[in-house]
């Protein structure tokens, strides 16, 4: 790499050690004789700079992009679009910027404990007497997709906020009054319990429009509604229950200050315990039995075995049972990537959108418990299908959807 001159502006985004070599190749004239000067390797030094330029590229400068308008933090671009004019110079820009994900997951840290900072705390029930301490009941909550709209004409059956709350929250009570009282309980939602973050109603990511019921601030009371139901009785069946909330691409932003709104609001009872869902990988590690968690929007299961021997590598070796819980696909699918480690995703109890129902995509409908043991890892699951849920709800005189219509003669 050719270096005579590095952009003296760049030394705003850089650590110390950055503008020292910003200096050095400055001052010499070339990578090589920088690292000589400074004593380190020419790697080191690409490298650091590297990364300032992209720290200033998130800020709105990269003078060799006609990026010159910058915003201060905590905010990062966004988006730039530059106007040009007929002899190709730069005639106008529109930057569009938005908070950094630290600034943003701070923000809701502050917003939530000041909003429950005057109200009075949750009651918890009653917890149990007598449990079991070796095992414990994992409730596999796929993507619930709270928010997405279906109509019966397009996919065969109707969905909606009111569907979408009334069929999970039962479901949910047939589980947990059928599992044993335990020590623990893991509440995992696996990603995508909103169908979306935003007013606009679009992914954050990529800006791709979805089917969605209502208004935005329907689904997020639904959602919130739905939590404290789940939370509320799962502490009728266990002393602790543990919530881990993975990252969904649909659900991204509700997901960071739904954890947040969870820790704070049943904090005090003792016996609610959040997981920390700012990485995209939650590790759970119970006596024998290792567990990571992902959406696997991100990283593809085929690459999950990699991230678990790596990044919690002291866990995996000191632990027999290995399994990694994903949602994302929809479809109930397990693999073995490694001998060791059992991969699987797990089905989800809401319809499909108009765009999944002509894509071709039939997957089934259910929602488990799994019960895993320190000891001895899964030892049994209870898988309850939509039907079931259905005929359940309807037996108690709550109206369930019909399935397409078909035509006979």
């Amino acid at each position: 790499m050719k270096v005579t001159k590095i952009d003296e502006n760049l030394k705003q985004y850089a650590n110390a050690r950055t503008c020292e070599f910003i200096d050095a190749i400055n001052t010499h004239g070339s990578m090589h004789k920088a690292a000589a000067a400074v004593g380190c390797s020419q790697s080191t030094i690409s490298r650091s700079i590297s990364m300032a330029s992209k720290e200033a590229a998130m800020r709105g400068y990269s003078p060799e992009h006609d990026m010159v308008r910058t915003v201060p933090a905590p905010f990062i671009v966004k988006g730039v679009s530059t106007y040009y004019d007929k002899e190709g110079k730069p005639s106008g820009q529109w930057v569009k910027s938005r908070l950094s994900d630290e600034a943003f997951q701070a923000a809701v840290r502050e917003g939530v404990a000041e909003f429950v900072a005057s109200q009075a705390p949750i009651e918890a029930p009653d917890e149990p007497r007598d449990y079991s301490t070796d095992v414990i009941p994992w409730i596999q909550i796929g993507d619930a997709h709270i928010g997405m709209l279906a109509h019966a004409g397009e996919t065969g059956e109707s969905f909606d906020v009111k569907i979408a709350e009334r069929e999970l929250c039962g479901a949910i009570s047939m589980l947990i009054d059928e599992m044993p009282a335990c020590e623990r309980v893991v509440v995992n939602d696996l990603g995508d319990f909103t169908h979306y973050e935003n007013f606009s109603a679009t992914t954050e990511a990529s800006g791709h429009p979805l089917d969605f019921d209502s208004r935005f601030p329907k689904m997020i009371k639904s959602y919130s509604r739905i939590m404290r139901f789940i939370v509320d009785k799962a502490l009728t069946k266990a002393k602790f229950v543990d919530i881990i909330i993975n990252q969904g691409n649909h659900s991204r932003t509700n997901d960071i200050w739904m954890a947040e709104l969870l820790r704070v609001g049943y904090g005090h009872t003792g016996r609610v315990n959040v997981l920390n869902n700012d990485s995209v990988f939650i590790a759970y590690r119970m006596g024998k039995t290792l567990v990571m968690i992902h959406h696997s929007d991100k990283s593809k299961p085929a690459h999950l075995v990699g991230v678990m021997t790596t990044d919690f590598r002291k866990d995996f070796g000191d632990t027999e049972f290995h399994y990694i819980d994903i949602g994302h696909v929809h479809h109930h699918f397990v693999s073995r990537e490694h001998p060791s480690v059992v991969i699987e995703s797990w089905n989800h109890l809401a319809a499909s959108d108009k765009w999944a129902h002509d894509a071709g995509y039939r997957s089934r409908k259910a929602i488990s418990v799994v019960l895993r043991s320190k000891t001895y890892g899964e030892i049994g699951r209870r898988l309850l299908p939509i039907q079931e849920v259905r005929d359940r709800l309807h037996g108690v005189g709550m109206a369930t959807p019909k399935g397409k219509e078909v035509f006979s003669v």
